[in-house]
């Protein structure tokens, strides 16, 4: 921080010189050089608020999950770790540890994401709370606390405010704290792996460490196919955690075949932990015998599991949006989807053949007549969206009969008819796309899905 301040001093100094040589009144440059040094502190500054933030989650007592704090008294005498004083779960996929001082007295709370624990089996969970708990240096007063709280300062700063022009100033001396912290924040790490592996056995505890790769390239998956879409138009789904582990098992065959892929044998500059790679090395033969009951789902360390996961469900909330099912979501980003892509085809279609003809049934009639390949052609330079002719069947469906929405976990979302099978518009419309067109084909899988052409043009 001395660093930080200094360099913004001196960047309100060379703005009052500046302020000075060009003649403005020495007033007008001290206050100009005072809000630039203050500008550029105030994300460092709200960095250390960020980091100092007190952990949210549900509160579990023993009564709620007497399991899961036996687990937690018995893993912690095993490592060497603290019994947490209050511990809370919440929707992540991180496990963290919070030491505070209240009126005198140390306070530790230990934070456990419901993604930690739902795609695991207990023996997995067991070794990476073991961990944790034996390699967190969060629950001690000890220099080490001080050296993980800094770095982890540090990289808030570079995160948070990428951009912030005082950086390039802090970037040589964080580039030093890195080097010298992340050496001692690594040893700490391996040291909680060995002391995990030694209690949790080293089958339970480099399986854990090795999954950490799959889930975090899963979730983002997760994320990217099914949450934030959902998010994008306007809900958030309830049970997102359940929906989650749906999509885990909806890929389970894809999840075994990334665990034999190379784990990563490198890490980020500014990273606290050690490379996947050298943690598994490091205890991958160490020995311990799986326990009874090793391979359970860990969520039976609840005793209302579903409870927990609606209090824990109920905290999320995102701006702009409604809370909602799934399949709901599924409604609206199929309706979105296809709507807006199919009143963009009609308008480029009416552009073409005249706002009368801007449908689906004379978009037949010029491939009958032979000018699939021109016709398709203007379209393009005219800026027909990709997927345009699929979402226009899409929407003539809907119009035509009672569809209904379903999530494709792993996929995304579709489309089921009112005959109970999935409709894949981009199927019935195949035909069109072969080498040679086949556009009575295509009115005849229309027709037999229950689309009435009449209703595949433009609305208005």
């Amino acid at each position: 921080m001395p660093w930080a301040i200094l360099s913004a001093a001196l960047c309100g100094a060379l703005v009052v010189a500046f302020a000075v040589d060009a003649d403005f009144p020495l007033g007008i440059g001290l206050f100009a050089g005072a809000l630039l040094a203050v500008v550029l502190l105030l994300p460092l500054f709200d960095a250390l608020r960020t980091t100092r933030t007190t952990l949210r989650g549900e509160p579990v007592d023993h009564e709620r999950a007497p399991a899961l704090w036996a687990l937690i008294e018995e893993t912690a005498a095993a490592v060497g770790g603290a019994v947490p004083d209050t511990l809370l779960v919440d929707h992540a996929s991180t496990l963290a540890s919070q030491l505070e001082v209240w009126d005198g007295r140390s306070h530790y709370t230990l934070l456990i994401g419901l993604q930690v624990v739902t795609p695991r089996t207990m023996g997995q969970f067991r070794a990476i709370l073991g961990t944790h708990l034996g390699g967190s240096a969060a629950a001690n007063g000890s220099i080490e606390s001080g050296v993980w709280s800094w770095h982890l300062y540090l990289q808030t700063v570079f995160a948070k405010y990428s951009l912030n022009p005082l950086n390039l100033a802090l970037w040589p001396y964080a580039a030093m704290c890195f080097a010298a912290s992340s050496r001692i924040t690594a040893a700490r790490v391996l040291v909680g792996d060995q002391a995990a592996a030694r209690y949790a056995g080293g089958a339970n505890t480099w399986s854990t460490l090795a999954e950490v790769q799959v889930l975090n390239r899963l979730g983002a998956e997760f994320d990217r196919t099914h949450l934030h879409p959902a998010v994008d138009a306007g809900l958030l789904p309830f049970d997102v955690v359940g929906g989650l582990t749906r999509f885990y098992d909806a890929v389970s065959e894809r999840r075994a075949a990334m665990r034999a892929e190379p784990l990563p044998a490198t890490t980020a500059w500014n990273a606290t932990h050690p490379p996947l790679a050298r943690r598994v090395a490091a205890v991958v033969d160490a020995p311990g015998d799986p326990r009874p009951g090793d391979e359970a789902p860990a969520v039976g360390v609840f005793a209302d599991a579903p409870a927990v996961a609606a209090a824990v469900d109920a905290m999320w909330s995102v701006p702009g949006t409604v809370r909602g099912t799934w399949e709901e979501a599924a409604e609206r980003l199929e309706l979105r989807t296809h709507r807006d892509r199919a009143t963009r085809a009609y308008q480029v279609m009416g552009g073409l053949l005249g706002p009368a003809r801007a449908s689906l049934d004379e978009l037949l009639r010029e491939i009958e007549a032979g000018r699939r390949d021109e016709l398709f052609l203007a379209l393009d330079r005219r800026g027909f969206p990709a997927g345009g002719l699929a979402s226009i069947v899409a929407v003539a469906a809907i119009r035509s009969q009672d569809m209904k929405y379903e999530v494709r976990w792993g996929h995304g979302t579709g489309l089921v008819g009112a005959d109970g099978r999935p409709f894949d518009p981009k199927e019935l419309i195949a035909p069109l796309f072969a080498a040679v067109p086949d556009p009575a084909a295509v009115r005849e899988a229309l027709a037999e899905r229950g689309v009435d052409l009449h209703h595949a043009v433009a609305e208005g």
